[in-house]
């Protein structure tokens, strides 16, 4: 009786921890594309031009426009996956359908060039900006949800990169803005992280 409650009791863990494993090897590659992306992109190039428009300054120029699209439409594709997997195991809406947004923000970041006229310019800073309200409140929802040091590193790295990129928006000789946006995504991702832990402690 012993041993068949034990083997019980193992097949209900591997059940749970399936469907997190999978996550999180989903989020942890497509992050990986993501910010590995950028990182050639930084690398080839790092100019005041980058460091005034941030990371959208990637997707408009010639010579990173590809990298650009492969790194946000893997990215895009990983969080729409991510986020299926949370609705399917009953992971409370937040965290799948901010995962869903931001994953369609990503792609309608891509088709809305801010250097291609008035009209896509403020359609590319107004999806930015709802994208980026919706990670602020998917990681501050995941902090006060998890007291792990994840959430909490994840949310305040965010915080601290959101500021230094709003602060980058006016025109004052402060043009920090693609630090900011790439610490705002580090702190995005922790977060991603730590919903993904919701699959093995959601009841």
């Amino acid at each position: 009786m012993a041993n068949g409650t034990g083997h019980d009791v193992d097949v209900e863990t591997s059940a749970v921890t399936v469907p997190y494993d999978r996550a999180r090897q989903i989020v942890l590659a497509s992050q990986a594309v993501f910010f590995g992306a950028l990182a050639v992109c930084v690398l080839l190039i790092h100019d005041h031009v980058a460091e005034n428009d941030g990371i959208s300054y990637y997707g408009v120029h010639a010579e990173t426009i590809v990298l650009a699209v492969v790194g946000y439409v893997v990215a895009s594709v990983g969080l729409w996956w991510f986020a299926g997997i949370l609705r399917d195991e009953g992971v409370e809406s937040t965290g799948w359908v901010s995962a869903r947004v931001v994953s369609v923000m990503l792609i309608l970041l891509l088709v809305t060039p801010f250097n291609k006229g008035a009209f896509l310019n403020w359609a590319h800073m107004t999806v930015g900006v709802i994208g980026a309200l919706v990670q602020l409140g998917a990681s501050w929802r995941i902090m006060r949800r998890r007291t792990t040091t994840l959430a909490s590193v994840g949310f305040w790295v965010l915080l601290f990169g959101g500021v230094v990129a709003a602060a980058s928006l006016p025109d004052w000789g402060f043009t920090h803005l693609l630090t900011g946006e790439i610490i705002f995504e580090v702190g995005y991702s922790l977060c991603v992280l730590e919903w993904a832990r919701e699959l093995v402690t959601s009841d």
